[in-house]
């Protein structure tokens, strides 16, 4: 379900009343067992809120939220709004130190959750019990405040693998202006709602009058949950996918109508290519961001089509590329991508040196390289700080990756520097091997080499996976702490005489 880029911002309170109204019996929330009507959703979201008022929260405060179960948790985030006060999740697999300064970052003053375990020093706590949900559904709701589109709903957060993550104030209008250009459908995250792109599915779908399903046990093939609950759209991240290709010979490809979105990392050609092949008819890779959400997109369908572009911006977004003098560059030429879309964050919360960095003169600069085809369909290169400087040869980690990604027996790979003293970064690769492949270190330095020559990776590690945060992107500080650890030293870089 898509609407005009254009469309009238909301919140997602006034959004929810209106579905419960036009259409009462639509599914809002599905799951194995269980549907959720808009009427019902709506008379949940009444009671908690009643409730919640009764434990003395008040609009305009910020207030986290930590619980695991998919429909609490979205319950309590609505009648949260319904209240005027904003959330941020404090998720139950972080630990008590990071939900802590997580909280005390958005100026929480209680958490609302599920457990008593998962109280927090200084803050006041709202229990909710077990029967919670049947007791808000039977609540006589007193009449609530609709929010404005300009107050603050939830925080985002980026993923923090070069230093402290940079939080991400929403506003309900700024969601609602995202939510219009994505692809929402009927739509199954295969994480919780306590990751941030499950969230962002779980407003999207209330936004746009969808239905969005929840995973439940994690034992259940995607697959059948998909045919069962009649899933338009799997949304996961880079590695939840790759999964799914290990998985597909047990558990089966999706059903034909079913397109899978993965995202957190760079999807390469072959890693699309596998998807179709094993998983799926069709994959959306996107383009996007906390701050903006969805920027680009392209649906393909077979393996033949697999490229490493991410599609054409949507209709009311820019994207340029530009050059360090902020200069637009013609097709063809790589540099740094900028976007300015309809929803699109303002800046960071409390971070004057980020946002002076990354939100210049109404555009948001995300720190990638990318560029554009001819056919006007954006590539993305990778990141522009993880360009690798070697005796003054710029090295994109990408240009490495999509080699190698190349070879029979890799099955994903992610370049990175060494520092040395003399020659700045040496790029080293480390490679995961596909099951049941072999390779040698040395035949896959050497086939790099063949198609790289300076560029090449001057070291390659073989590991048995990836490292990779919560958001699913390969966590390049650990892979050169690994690289430490296997005394694997920059050493002197010579002319290779088997070279041109």
């Amino acid at each position: 379900m898509n609407r005009n880029a254009h469309a009238p911002a909301g919140t997602v309170v006034d959004r929810l009343h209106r579905h419960a109204r036009e259409r009462p019996d639509a599914p809002a929330i599905v799951a194995e067992g269980r549907t959720v009507t808009y009427r019902e959703f709506q008379a949940l979201v009444g009671g908690c809120a009643d409730w919640l008022r009764t434990q003395g929260i008040e609009g305009g405060e910020c207030v986290g939220v930590t619980i695991a179960d998919d429909l609490t948790h979205i319950v309590v985030a609505l009648g949260l709004a319904s209240l005027g006060a904003a959330h941020v999740t404090l998720a139950s697999h972080d630990p008590e130190r990071a939900r802590s300064r997580l909280a005390a970052r958005v100026g929480a003053r209680r958490v609302v959750a599920a457990l008593a375990s998962h109280r927090l020093p200084g803050l006041a706590f709202v229990p909710i019990g077990p029967g919670a949900l049947a007791t808000w559904a039977g609540r006589r709701a007193g009449p609530l405040r609709v929010p404005d589109a300009s107050e603050r709903l939830t925080f985002f957060s980026t993923s923090g693998t070069t230093g402290e993550a940079k939080i991400i104030p929403v506003t309900h209008g700024q969601i609602a202006l995202q939510a219009a250009r994505a692809h929402v459908g009927r739509a199954l995250p295969l994480s919780s709602i306590e990751h941030g792109y499950a969230k962002r599915q779980f407003l999207y779908a209330v936004l746009e009058g969808a239905t969005v399903a929840s995973r439940g046990t994690l034992g259940t093939p995607v697959a059948h949950l998909c045919a069962a609950l009649g899933i338009d759209v799997v949304t996961c991240m880079t590695m939840q996918a790759q999964e799914l290709i290990a998985d597909a010979a047990r558990s089966g490809r999706l059903p034909a109508a079913t397109v899978l979105r993965p995202s957190g990392s760079r999807g390469s050609a072959q890693f699309r290519r596998d998807l179709l092949a094993h998983v799926c008819d069709a994959i959306e890779v996107t383009y996007s961001m906390q701050e903006c959400g969805s920027v680009a997109c392209t649906t393909e369908r077979s393996e033949a089509e697999a490229t490493e572009a991410v599609g054409r911006p949507h209709a009311g977004v820019r994207v340029e590329i530009v050059d360090e003098r902020g200069t637009p560059l013609p097709q063809g030429q790589v540099g740094e991508i900028r976007v300015r879309a309809p929803g699109m964050a303002s800046g960071y919360l409390d971070d004057e040196h980020a946002t002076a960095r990354h939100f210049r003169d109404g555009w948001f600069h995300p720190g990638d390289l990318g560029s554009f085809t001819r056919e006007g369909a954006l590539i993305v290169h990778g990141r522009a700080d993880d360009v690798m400087i070697l005796n003054g040869i710029k090295i994109a980690p990408a240009e490495i990756e999509r080699v190698l990604e190349q070879h029979p027996a890799v099955r994903a790979v992610a370049a990175f520097p060494l520092r040395s003293p003399v020659h700045g970064e040496v790029p080293v690769a480390a490679v995961e091997l596909a099951e049941g492949a072999r390779a040698s270190e040395q035949e896959l330095r050497t086939f790099a080499r063949q198609a790289l020559g300076l560029r090449a990776p001057r070291r390659v590690m073989i590991v048995t996976a990836l490292p990779s945060n919560l958001q699913g992107k390969v966590d390049r500080q650990r892979l050169a702490e690994w690289g430490q650890s296997r005394n694997i030293r920059p050493g002197p870089v010579k002319p290779d005489p088997s070279l041109p």
